[in-house]
Parts: structure tokens; sequence; C-alpha cells
């Protein structure tokens, strides 16, 4: 299989452009953008851009889709997550929609818009309803590519994305951390790790992806740049800063319930903080992907020297600090990104700065019952460790 061009919706939002200026850095892919008729979204010049009205029917999403290889959905969670599977009328929702277009207009790899836990994971998807949203849109596209001729995906697992969640213009403070008003939530112990990559990071492994089709094809891809927890973060900043941060800590349990209880009587936004509380509280939803993989045992893996999607780490552009700096000196974000699992890496030339990236042993035929058990421990994949250098 060979990928040169490329269709990108939500090319100018927080993963997306990361993930447009990754393939446009790519000199093999012919890149086209997709945006809605009334979008006032500005893309780079020379860029094809098609345009769709505002209702993304299926007709229109599936001639804008005609003669591309690979289609790279980037759209916010909201729009892929609170129609359903059903949006009412017999119309399906979008993320639904958008699979079908890809089925009938020939496209050869379909990555839909994740990039974040594990959406067939039953831990995830019973804590988050985002999650199941997406796990059900995973499960149909696996579906649809197992009975169509032409049709492979690559489902991208990147835990949080650490850049974003610390920059409250993009994410509102996510993590619950406020790095300019100096204070943070910390839920439960505030110890629990979990996976985290840049935004950067996370475009160029979709980049590497279409690299290599063959590779990549019908696998949940997942990336750690690093794990690591609440209160290591905020230990990290207070060191940098030279400040203490004021700590706000709190029970997740009845926050869960109150969201939970809001999100049953239909207030969709409560999923969104779940989402945020579920990365910092004392629950296991299978974030942190390093120990995922030793979980599930050396003998459900395939060690392989495949050097294909090697990502070269870009620490110095995680972040901006004079974003967040008050009086104070400015935030030195290069010391927090090389946060590797409980270790502080403090030297840039330090040999245990590494990220790393799974492939999972996954195909059309996937057989989602084990998936859908509670024993995560049974899911069989192929890992590709890969050390990543700086660029």
């Amino acid at each position: 299989m060979s990928i040169k061009s490329v269709l990108i919706l939500g090319a100018s939002g927080s993963v997306g452009a990361p993930i447009l200026a990754a393939l446009l850095a790519e000199p093999i892919f012919t890149v086209t953008i997709l945006s809605r008729e009334k979008s006032s979204a500005e893309f780079p010049a020379g860029i094809p851009v098609k345009r769709v009205s505002d209702e993304f029917t299926t007709e229109e999403l599936t001639e804008a889709f005609h003669g591309q290889d690979a289609v790279v959905v980037a759209l916010s969670t909201a729009p892929v997550t609170v129609e359903g599977k059903e949006k009412g009328n017999g119309e399906k929702g979008l993320a639904f929609r958008l699979i079908d277009a890809a089925v009938a207009a020939g496209v050869k790899r379909f990555i839909p818009s994740e990039y974040g836990a594990n959406n067939l994971d039953p831990r995830a998807r019973t804590l988050v309803p985002i999650y199941d949203r997406k796990g059900e849109m995973l499960e149909y596209l696996i579906g649809s590519a197992s009975s169509s001729l032409h049709l492979t995906w690559t489902s991208i697992c990147c835990g949080s994305w650490l850049d974003w969640a610390l920059d409250p213009s993009k994410s509102g403070d996510f993590l619950g951390i406020d790095v300019k008003g100096r204070k943070a939530i910390v839920y439960d112990s505030g110890l629990k790790t979990f996976s985290v990559t840049t935004s950067v990071n996370t475009g160029l492994a979709v980049a590497k992806t279409l690299r290599n089709p063959s590779l990549t094809a019908n696998r949940q891809i997942f990336l750690s740049d690093f794990t690591t927890s609440t209160r290591e973060i905020v230990a990290e900043l207070e060191s940098q800063i030279g400040e203490k941060f004021d700590i706000d800590q709190k029970d997740s349990k009845p926050v869960i319930k109150e969201l939970r209880e809001r999100f049953d009587k239909g207030e969709w936004e409560a999923t969104v903080a779940l989402t945020s509380i579920s990365f910092g509280a004392d629950v296991d939803v299978g974030y942190n992907y390093e120990k995922e993989q030793e979980r599930s045992g050396s003998s459900n893996f395939q060690q392989t020297s495949a050097d294909a999607i090697s990502l070269p780490r870009r620490l110095d552009i995680a972040i901006r600090p004079r974003e967040h700096s008050r009086s104070a000196p400015p935030v030195d974000m290069l010391a927090l990104l090389k946060l590797n699992a409980s270790t502080l890496i403090s030297t840039a030339s330090s040999s245990k700065s590494r990220s790393t990236i799974w492939l999972s042993k996954t195909s059309s035929s996937w057989p989602m019952a084990r998936v859908r058990s509670a024993a995560y421990t049974g899911f069989s994949a192929t890992a590709t460790r890969t050390v990543f250098k700086k660029s």
C-alpha cells in the first residue's frame, strides 16, 4: 500500500494544526484540507481547501473524500461524540458518517479523531462517556474496514498532551493546574501516573504512521513521551518558578458521582470534566501505557527492531514560559518535560530521555469480545520500542 494524497479535517485545532504541520513537512504527501463553508479558520497559503456545509452530509463528504488515499480526522471532541451513532431521523452521527463516506469513496486509510485514551478499554469506557462514544465509533470503523476491500484504519492513543493541558487558552487548565494563578486541584493521592505526549509529537506520529502504511494498518498505536502524575508536575513547576502552589485537595468519588448524575440527566458537558478528573484521580482507566505493556506480559509482545516511525522529542517547544509568567521568573518547561516515570531528568544529554511507541497486534478480524472483557491482560499486542532523539 502506498499513501500519497491525504485529506485532514480539523486542521486548525489543537491537535489538527500539529498534524497538518507534520504532514506538510513530508514531501511525499499531497495534503488537502476539508473545512466547513462558514468556518473562519485560516490555513497556510497554497494548501488546497475543500468546503462542505455545516451539516457534513454523507454525500458531500463522499465527494470530498474521492481521490484521497488517507483521511485524518482531527475534529474536536464534541462534534464527533455528542450525536452518538444515531443522530435522529434515521441519520447517523458525524463520526459514523465520516467512516461511511471513506468506505464509499475508496479511501485506503482512515485515522479517526481519538488522540487520548484507549477507547476500547472497558475501564475507560465505563467511567467516561466520551470514551464509550469513541469506542463505539472505533468498533464501527473496525467492522467497516473488515467488510471493505480497500479501507484500513489506525487508532492513535497518546494520553494527555501536556503542552495543551497546561495552556489555559487552549484547555482551560485541563489537568486542574493553574500555572499563572499558582494553584492546583489534586484529586485523591495525586500520585497516579499517566502517559503524556506533546501535541507536536502526536502530529509527527500521524505523519510517520502514514509514511509506513503496512506497518501501521489496522492497529492501535500507543504513544508515551513519558509518564508522570499531578503531584510530580506541580512539584517541578514549584521548583522552576520558585513559588509554592496553593493545593486544593479533593476526594474524587463524590465529584465523579455528581458528574455522572449530571450526564445521566442530559448534561453532556459533564463528561468533559469527567475526562479531566480521570487523569489525576486514583481510578484505573489504563492511562499509563508503559505499565499496561508490562501488565500484559512479555509473552503477549513481540519486540521488534523496526525504527520506521521513530520521532524526535521536541521538548523545547512544549509550552511557552512567557504565557504563564507573572512577576516571578519564567517557567523552565524543559525540565518539566523530562519527567520520565518517577525520575526527574535534569540534563539535556541524559541517556534516560526517551519516548516509547507500542503497536497493538490487531486486524480487521480482531475479536471484540476479548477487548470488552474486564481482563485487560488478555490484550495481545506487538510492541515497538523506539528511543527518540531530540531534534
